[in-house]
């Protein structure tokens, strides 16, 4: 079984939200007061909640009305069964059963509220409030004291309350953002280790026959008892009796006996002084406390999930856990990227074989986390366009079925590195081509007047033929039941026009005539010969598959004479010197196909002209390129107004309805 879904209502930022959870690894997302921390303690308040205080007034969310029905908090726990169901686990939730047919469902219901026999009162003071005009935040405040909780089993109308002993069958370890973990390893007389060091005395022989057991134990047990013995005497022989009770004479003590010191050394005396090291390659020991706080982390959460296989085990009879759950708040916390990495996917591995625990809910902002554990885990908490906070899963929109979607999911999850991974945490997406995309966009919107990381904005590179893949994450080119799923946020592909061409078939081969890119005043040049598209298939067919959403748009130049970044930006600035120097090198306009024989005007030529130098330039070294203009735009809009070697720099229209898009366009208007 798993933890199939949670219901939150009135609780911190949720007024009422339904989240779907993953059978083994849940990795949640979102920006910051999306409701990440309040699902973890949402399902501590169920299978924690004796080591967790009641909510306080601050807990209540702030947009439900104060009325003459008291405010309560409810939290709803689905458990479902799976594949990998174990025998017991129906027979745990039997009384909880609220679905018996297969994939039976189990439900637990956490109800903090007002009594009905303090209802009375609350209301008088409320309606006191109302007249006086007081904060009736107050008045709840007032009855907090009274508020109690309860957790019902199964259907929450019949007031059945989940049985303790098969809640503590749950076991739920949660390691907050701000753990002090060395305070907890430290030595054996913490709780948590001085457990799994008692559980896993004599593990070694644990698996021989109960003969050989009981033989090897009762030696191991003589040996410690002889060693005790010794260093017990040893002890009380340096000890200088005479001298502490020298007095003892004098005031008659010893009449009923003369004080010694005795004793004995037990296993849990010498586990108690047991101290946690850290031994270096070279040798030298140094004490946990003194190593550094990333790898103690990984230490102690390892010391976490040997603790769960001694809670799991059949020598507590009875008393063993069924479901030990694991929650960790942002496990990326003194850990460099690598270490990152290599933990995620060991967890998902170990979840995926049932090892450890039996399910893991993660919070983090760590792209490299999401990079490692690939989409299914994945729950993104957002705002949509209401403002109201909904989880989206980015790994359920892709079809399990449709041959594209399977293979859109596996070209997505095989290039989600660290970077790509940005899109899954930012407010809005720009996907751009290439490098020069990567690297220009961000300064481009200063010069309009915006910025990416105030707008959190995440400027992603793709492929002009992989944007499909991506924008299906969005709810784009994707089956209709499915886009409830999708990532609720704005997205902008600004893609190239890239105008082609190809020869007409006159003598009525059939060879194959390919498509080649062209310049768009090529577009009216021998029309006898060749045959032509002023708009490349990779952009229709994208602006086709997103018509039908509302928060994807594509943005490629309309204007006729538009080509790439690099031809259009040259083309709106062809007087610009940050883009022309030496080493641009102006081509004669008879140099260039079709160019004279245009019916542009002079000026359109001209700058034609300077575009098509400029983007020969450019494709001799993109990346190079693309540095060397970012840097330089960047100095420019660094200087001051007054400067006057700052240059004005005009970004093509339709780069800039994509900065006004993914930066906040509030309505239509603002977009051209």
């Amino acid at each position: 079984m798993y933890i199939a879904k949670i219901r939150v209502q009135n609780f911190r930022c949720f007024q009422d939200i339904e989240i779907e959870f993953n059978e083994g690894l849940n990795v949640i997302i979102g920006e910051n007061n999306s409701g990440k921390t309040t699902i973890m303690k949402a399902i501590q308040y169920i299978f924690n909640n004796s080591h967790i205080n009641n909510p306080t007034v601050d807990d209540f969310n702030k947009s439900i009305p104060i009325e003459f029905e008291p405010p309560f908090i409810r939290i709803v726990l689905t458990l479902r069964s799976s594949k990998k169901e174990k025998i017991e686990d129906k027979a745990i939730v039997s009384s909880w059963l609220t679905k018996l047919e297969s994939p039976w469902e189990a439900t637990l219901t956490y109800k903090f509220f007002l009594p009905e026999n303090n209802l009375n009162e609350y209301q008088e003071d409320l309606e006191k409030a109302k007249r006086g005009k007081k904060d009736c935040w107050d008045v709840l405040e007032k009855h907090l004291k009274k508020y109690v909780s309860r957790i019902y089993a199964g259907n929450e109308d019949s007031k059945n309350r989940a049985e303790p002993e098969y809640i503590k069958k749950f076991h739920c370890e949660y390691l907050d953002a701000l753990r002090d973990v060395e305070s907890k390893m430290f030595m054996g007389k913490n709780a948590m280790l001085k457990q799994v060091l008692t559980h896993f005395i004599d593990s070694d022989i644990k698996h021989k026959k109960e003969e050989e057991k009981a033989l090897l134990l009762e030696k191991r047990e003589k040996e410690f008892n002889k060693g005790a013995d010794i260093v017990v005497s040893n002890m009380i022989k340096r000890v200088q009796t005479s001298n502490i009770f020298e007095l003892a004479e004098k005031t008659g003590a010893t009449v009923g006996g003369k004080p010694i010191f005795g004793g004995n050394l037990a296993k849990k005396d010498v586990i108690s002084v047991l101290k946690l090291m850290i031994k270096k390659k070279t040798g030298i020991e140094i004490p946990i406390i003194n190593n550094g706080m990333g790898y103690n982390n990984l230490v102690y959460i390892s010391l976490i999930l040997s603790n769960f296989k001694m809670l799991m085990s059949s020598d507590l009879g009875e008393n063993a856990k069924a479901f030990p759950m694991l929650l960790i708040e942002e496990p990326e916390a003194h850990l460099h990227p690598a270490l990152q990495y290599n933990f995620l996917k060991f967890l998902k591995e170990e979840i995926d074989n049932q090892q450890i625990s039996r399910q893991i809910f993660i919070t983090t902002h760590s792209t490299h986390i999401t990079a490692a554990v690939g989409l299914d885990p994945i729950i993104c908490m957002n705002y949509n366009e209401s403002g109201e906070i909904v989880p989206s899963y980015p790994g359920r929109v892709f079809s399990k079925t449709d041959k594209e979607d399977i293979k859109s999911k596996k070209y997505v999850e095989r290039y989600l590195d660290a970077t790509k991974s940005e899109m899954l945490f930012a407010k809005s997406v720009i996907m751009g081509e290439g490098i020069a995309e990567q690297l220009i966009f961000p300064i481009l919107a200063e010069y309009d007047n915006k910025s990416f990381e105030k707008s959190h904005v995440a400027m992603v590179r793709v492929d002009a033929l992989t944007f499909k893949h991506f924008i299906k994450m969005f709810g784009a080119g994707i089956k209709k039941e499915n886009k409830k799923f999708a990532l609720k946020r704005r997205v902008a592909c600004v893609i190239d026009t890239d105008p082609c061409r190809r020869e007409i078939d006159t003598d009525k081969s059939k060879k194959k005539r390919r498509w080649v890119k062209c310049y768009p005043f090529q577009l009216e040049f021998e029309t006898d010969k060749y045959e032509f598209k002023p708009i490349s298939d990779a952009a229709l067919n994208l602006k086709k598959v997103t018509e039908k959403t509302n928060n994807v748009r594509v943005f490629y130049n309309t204007s006729g004479k538009g080509k790439t970044l690099e031809y259009d930006l040259a083309f709106e600035n062809s007087d610009s010197a940050i883009l022309f120097n030496k080493e641009v090198k102006i081509k004669k306009p008879g140099d260039i196909e079709g160019l004279a024989q245009s019916n542009w005007g002079k000026k359109e030529k001209q700058k034609a002209l300077k575009a098509v130098s400029f983007l020969l330039y450019a494709e001799k070294g993109k990346g190079e390129v693309a540095f060397d203009l970012a840097d330089k735009l960047k100095d420019n809009i660094q200087k001051l107004d007054n400067d006057k070697t700052k240059e004005k720099f005009i970004i093509p229209s339709h780069i800039k309805d994509a900065f006004t898009w993914v930066c906040g366009a509030e309505s239509e208007d603002e977009l051209k």
